[in-house]
């Protein structure tokens, strides 16, 4: 069932790509907090964007790195954030992060609202896909939810699924798991990171790790 669940989650977030802006409009604020922690750190030569959808953390991303390489499953978010940003500085790349290898290594590995579309048991192998795009000195950024909303509530399904809609009445399952922070932070220091978290709104976080290996 969850390989059926993955690729159902792949073919709502393509079919989600037009309304996903507007599905956002108002809320954008919430990541504030995050964003400023994130131009606090520093310039990075190279940066790898996970999952990064319509381009929103994309653009802050370019704010501290000359080079950010783009990567989402769904070729219908690649172009519309490529039409809102262009190419200086962005390499587009579309990947299935399920299966997916690293080729190569960065000074930062980002991504934002996707840990909690990782299942449970897949959690180990993609922190190692992470941990091996990290070079070592390198660091891990993580922004996303650690509790559940009233609305992710509503259209929980079973223990680590939800129900999304959208706005043509078509609904999709896909995988929505709040991660435990505490076991979160265990494996990454595991994997040799230094490991802090801030919390931001009643749902909310983001984690920084630097790699000291």
């Amino acid at each position: 069932m969850e390989d059926k669940i993955l690729n159902e989650q792949i073919e709502y977030y393509r079919a989600r790509a037009e309304e996903y802006d507007r599905s956002l409009s108002g809320t954008e604020e919430i990541f504030d907090p995050a964003k400023s922690i994130l131009l606090g750190l520093g310039r990075y030569k190279r940066i790898l964007e996970l999952a990064c959808g319509t381009g929103f953390w994309t653009e802050t991303l370019l704010k501290i790195s000359g080079e950010v390489t783009a990567t989402d499953s769904a070729p219908e978010m690649l172009q519309i954030t490529r039409n809102r940003l262009g190419d200086k500085g962005v390499t587009y790349q579309q990947i299935d992060i399920f299966n997916w290898q690293p080729e190569q290594q960065y000074d930062m590995v980002f991504f934002a609202n996707w840990l909690s579309h990782v299942p449970p048991k897949a959690l180990d192998e993609f922190l190692d896909k992470v941990h091996r795009s990290t070079r070592p000195g390198g660091s891990v950024i993580i922004v996303d939810q650690y509790a559940p909303s009233v609305a992710d509530s509503v259209i929980a399904k079973e223990e680590i699924y939800a129900v999304r809609p959208l706005e043509d009445g078509r609904q999709f399952t896909i995988v929505k798991v709040f991660h435990d922070l505490d076991t979160l932070e265990d494996k990454l220091k595991g994997m040799g990171f230094d490991v802090a978290i801030h919390k931001f709104t009643e749902t909310f976080f983001l984690l920084s790790g630097k790699s000291k290996t």
